[in-house]
C-alpha cells in the first residue's frame, strides 16, 4: 500500500499551478523539505518549478533599498522576520542583541 504522503514523482503540473506551488512555498515559512513532504512534491520538483517561475529580481539589481510591506506594527519586545523574494530568509527572535544585528547588516552590505 502507498503512503498517501509520498512523494508523486510523475504528475503533471500546468504553469498556474506551478508557480502557486511557488508561491505557497514562498509564503509558508517551511524549509524545502518540510514543504516538500507536506505537499508530496519531489525536492527538485520544488527546485525546478522555483528556478522557472519565480519572480524576475532584474529589476532590484544595483538597488541598495527595496520597498517594504509591513504585515502589523511590531512591539517593543518583538522580534524580526525579513523574507527575500529568492525565498531567503533572516529572522531574529525576541532579545536579540543589537551589536550583533548590526554586524550582521555591515556584513551584509559588504
Amino acid at each position: 500500500m502507498r503512503d498517501a504522503r509520498a512523494v508523486d514523482e510523475k504528475r503533471r503540473r500546468s504553469q498556474a499551478e506551478a508557480e502557486s506551488l511557488v508561491q505557497d512555498f514562498e509564503q509558508s515559512g517551511l524549509n524545502r523539505k518540510a514543504f516538500c513532504s507536506a505537499r508530496g512534491v519531489a525536492l527538485h520538483t520544488l527546485d525546478y518549478y522555483r528556478a522557472r517561475y519565480r519572480t524576475p529580481r532584474a529589476s532590484t539589481a544595483g538597488q541598495g533599498l527595496f520597498p517594504v510591506d509591513l504585515i502589523s506594527t511590531p512591539s517593543a519586545s518583538s522580534g524580526l522576520r525579513v523574507e527575500f523574494a529568492s525565498g531567503r530568509r533572516i529572522i531574529v527572535e525576541a532579545g536579540f542583541d543589537v551589536s550583533v544585528l548590526k554586524q550582521l547588516v555591515a556584513a551584509l552590505e559588504g
